[in-house]
């Protein structure tokens, strides 16, 4: 089962759940890898009780899973803009996994809760997919340290506004949303880093629009500062918690090592 937020994903579950035939998996994006990965493993485990996955689109980017059959709650998501529908490549992406070479199930199928769903779901899967004629660049740190030394500043933030603003690319390439990493830079230019240790932390899975996300970036970056020095930053560079409620998720993100 296919939805596209947190709250939704386990609405479902509940749902899915109370009816009292299947327990679910669960596998969303600010999930840690390994517990996306533990969750995955449950639900392929023909041992395991849990025969229903309630997914993102994460279920998408890189886990291997046994799937049969894919059902779309909705075809629309926000997009952190927008709600908007979905492409034909995501729809065309999500429904690839039902019934992949190799897997227990060589072929699948794909529906949608909603009838009034079905037509744009034929429509897409019909469609050819769109010929990529772009490809997005990210501001690599051997750039940013050049911009540093000409301007003469280790402060992230400018150097990464400066770079975007006089970027020139062949309109074969355009620059990647750097929204979120121009947050957290202003964040980590208030910290006594190296420019290639905020570089570092920008990279970091941090909510910028949670507090406590961000004030715990905060925290554990001068918690390694005090314990290890700067040599240890890269291993923060994926660190998470599993939550149960959302404000315990935000708490626990920063307190492994």
């Amino acid at each position: 089962m296919v939805t596209f937020s947190r709250r939704e994903i386990y609405k479902l579950k509940k749902k899915i759940e109370m009816a009292g035939n299947h327990l679910c998996s669960v596998v969303y994006g600010s999930l840690p890898p390994e517990t996306r990965t533990k969750q995955a493993t449950m639900f392929n485990d023909e041992a395991s009780d849990l025969n229903v996955l309630v997914a993102s689109d994460a279920i998408g980017m890189g886990l291997n899973l046994n799937i049969s059959r894919i059902i779309f709650s909705t075809l629309k998501k926000f997009d952190g803009i927008c709600t908007r529908e979905l492409t034909v490549p995501e729809i065309k992406q999500i429904a690839g996994r039902a019934g992949r070479y190799g897997s227990k199930f060589p072929v699948g199928e794909v529906t949608c809760l909603d009838a009034e769903d079905l037509p744009l779901l034929h429509s897409s899967l019909k469609s050819p997919s769109p010929i990529i004629e772009r490809a997005g660049l990210f501001p690599t740190f051997d750039l940013l340290s050049v911009y540093s030394r000409l301007h003469g500043t280790d402060f992230l933030h400018p150097i990464l506004e400066r770079f975007l603003d006089k970027a020139k690319l062949s309109p074969d390439y355009f620059i990647a949303d750097c929204e979120d990493m121009l947050k957290v830079a202003a964040i980590v230019d208030e910290l006594p880093l190296a420019l290639h240790d905020k570089y570092v932390f920008c990279q970091s899975p941090v909510d910028v629009r949670d507090d406590i996300s961000t004030q715990g970036l905060t925290q554990k970056i001068m918690q390694r500062k005090a314990q290890f020095g700067l040599k240890k930053y890269l291993h923060l560079e994926h660190c998470g918690c599993l939550q149960h409620t959302i404000n315990s998720r935000s708490l626990n993100r920063f307190t492994r090592s």
